[in-house]
């Protein structure tokens, strides 16, 4: 069918919301996720309003919900408006909606904000000039995802549970199997004698992408200078002579696929090993499998467990860490926290769960499964067979329900990472794709 949806009415919704800084801070009323997420959620409605959808619900704050159609059953699209914070790097300004190169720059760009426009797009679409529905359909954003899911939860309380969807916060062709997902707080007291200091990364989700390092002891800036280039590592003094501070440069990446990115606290451990006799920070820095902690596993579904160190804090006072783990359908959440918590005891540290998510996994025989890729294919007429990924998404919290998109294949993915962006071509495509999805799953 031929939505007339356009590009510029997409991205006048996505630059809508790039445009706020919905980074999770302090909760206030009505504002379990700070201001700044709130007015991500105001900017969300305003544009809704606009496209002339005015079934709205304010889910005091935790999630806000479009609905069209009639009916018992509810197809939800899910999506989210909240962000990680920009980091370092940026070639145009992270909150702008750059435009450039028929690409859209900005954080959410590609996750979320770009996806949730282009399904709000289509929503209003199909509201417009589509058929009947026999179920309701929920575009239903949430303001946590990058954080501890508080969103959905709350949501999923108070308000009816949809039977099936999916979310635009994923691959084409389709993702019907995700691993599953630990946020852990490690927490060690101070150590003596305190041989340096350490700050780096924001959020544990993302692969942190600078580090500052302050020695106890000052090295030569040459020296310091010569190893790093011949380590190839990014180093930039930072204070007069003697030099004991350091910024080690990496670069970002989703946890989801460590691999992808540089990791700055590792980069400085391999600069400043012989600085930072720390047997603890050897652990956490060995690989991005888990072999070094004890809880390495794979499976044939959803492939290898990965760890992520995205953020510590270690100085004086003692160490505070956050690590991500995604795991495959072959371990269990219990057994690795069980094992890190023997592991690292012995180093003095605590081990304390802060989120925690079980892998997800939708039969590729499965109806919505079946009917989504023949959407998919009728578009692209591409036949790459359904996938797995380390990344978690609100799929997971209907359970019949999958990631479906705006990544295409071939596609680098730079969510998470400086200068993040989408083709404007794909955000297009992926809305008139969304819109015969909602009319395939809703009549």
């Amino acid at each position: 069918m031929d939505w007339q949806i356009s590009s510029e009415e997409i991205l006048r919704v996505a630059r809508a919301l790039i445009r706020v800084r919905s980074v999770r801070e302090s909760a206030q009323p009505e504002a379990p996720f700070g201001l700044s997420v709130r007015k991500a959620f105001d900017a969300f409605f305003a544009e809704s309003a606009r496209l002339g959808l005015t079934r709205q619900h304010d889910d005091q704050g935790y999630a806000a919900e479009i609905e069209i159609g009639q009916g018992d059953e509810i197809v939800a699209v899910l999506v989210h408006l909240d962000v990680v914070p920009e980091g370092d790097g940026w070639t145009v300004p992270p909150y702008a909606g750059t435009i450039q190169g028929g690409r859209l720059f900005g954080r959410g760009a590609i996750d979320d904000k770009g996806p949730a426009a282009a399904a709000l797009v289509a929503l209003a679409a199909v509201a417009a000039k589509g058929p009947k529905l026999r179920r309701r359909v929920r575009l239903i954003a949430g303001g946590d995802e990058e954080s501890f899911w508080q969103c959905m939860e709350h949501y999923l309380q108070h308000r009816e549970r949809p039977q099936l969807g999916f979310t635009p916060d994923g691959d084409f062709p389709l993702v019907h199997g995700e691993k599953g997902g630990l946020s852990l707080r490690l927490e060690r007291a101070a150590q003596v004698p305190q041989r340096y200091a350490l700050e780096a990364g924001q959020q544990p989700n993302v692969v942190p992408d600078h580090a500052r390092i302050e020695l106890a002891q000052p090295l030569p800036t040459e020296a310091v200078q010569q190893m790093a280039k011949d380590l190839g590592v990014q180093v930039v003094p930072d204070s007069d002579e003697p030099k004991r501070v350091f910024d080690v440069l990496g670069q970002a990446a989703h946890a989801s696929q460590p691999d992808q990115g540089v990791n700055a606290i590792r980069e400085a451990k391999r600069l400043f090993g012989q600085n930072l006799q720390d047997p603890l920070l050897d652990l956490l820095v060995a690989d991005d499998y888990g072999e070094a902690l004890g809880i390495a596993c794979q499976d044939d579904q959803l492939g290898r467990l990965t760890v992520n160190l995205g953020v510590i804090r270690h100085d004086a006072t003692g160490t505070k860490a956050w690590i991500d783990i995604r795991y495959p359908l072959a371990s269990k959440a219990d057994e690795i926290v069980r094992r890190l918590r023997r592991k690292l005891g012995a180093f003095g540290v605590d081990v304390a769960v802060e989120f925690q998510a079980d892998p997800h996994w939708v039969a590729a025989e499965d109806p919505l499964v079946q009917t989504l890729l023949g959407v998919y294919r009728r578009h692209t007429g591409d036949q790459t067979p359904p996938l797995v990924i380390g990344g978690l998404t609100y799929a997971r919290t209907l359970g019949r329900a999958v990631a479906f998109g705006p990544q295409f294949p071939g596609r680098q993915d730079v969510a998470h990472q400086a200068d993040e962006s989408v083709s404007v071509a794909d955000l297009e495509l992926a809305a008139r794709i969304y819109a015969d999805a909602i009319v395939a799953l809703a009549t």
